[in-house]
């Protein structure tokens, strides 16, 4: 925060960087299976889900205003962004697909021209995907053996 407000995004952006990072390396191979009936798993995974989506918003938004600003997006930043929201959309749950669709609108809303509407357009090819998957193949509704109970759970159901 401190190289943010004295406006060194280039330093701020390492902190950044690694904030984004450790989140999606959590909830990509940490986090437990969740648990629909434990409102604590529940609220771990959408809690830790919507950081990482917000993170990786910030990440975007803050390289760009370090080294970028001003700058219209080559085609190869254009490719790569469909592809990787896409791919985060699909290999996520809906939690994070969700956040990775209000990125997209959120990038839309700050630009302006060509790169406006493909971003509006990726947000929606997003959204698809996101539905598509879970319209397929519904989540949180099969094994949940995986699930281990903490401590604290036992307890609440004890009392």
């Amino acid at each position: 925060m401190i190289f943010w407000n004295s406006e060194r995004l280039d330093i701020s952006n390492i902190f950044v960087t690694i904030n984004t990072l450790t989140q999606l390396y959590y909830i990509g191979a940490r986090i437990a299976p969740m648990n629909t009936a434990s409102t604590s798993s529940v609220l771990t995974h959408v809690v830790s889900k919507t950081f990482a989506g917000i993170g990786v918003l910030d990440l975007l938004h803050n390289t760009s205003a370090a080294f970028f600003k001003g700058a219209a997006p080559s085609t190869l930043v254009k490719v790569l962004t469909g592809v990787g929201f896409g791919a985060a959309s699909a290999l996520g749950d809906w939690i994070f697909g969700a956040c990775m669709v209000y990125d997209l609108v959120a990038l839309a809303a700050g630009q302006e021209g060509g790169w406006r509407n493909l971003l509006g357009a990726y947000a929606v090819g997003s959204a698809a995907i996101v539905a598509a998957k879970n319209l397929a193949r519904p989540p949180y509704t099969g094994d949940e053996s995986a699930y281990k109970r903490t401590a604290t759970e036992e307890i609440e159901d004890q009392v």
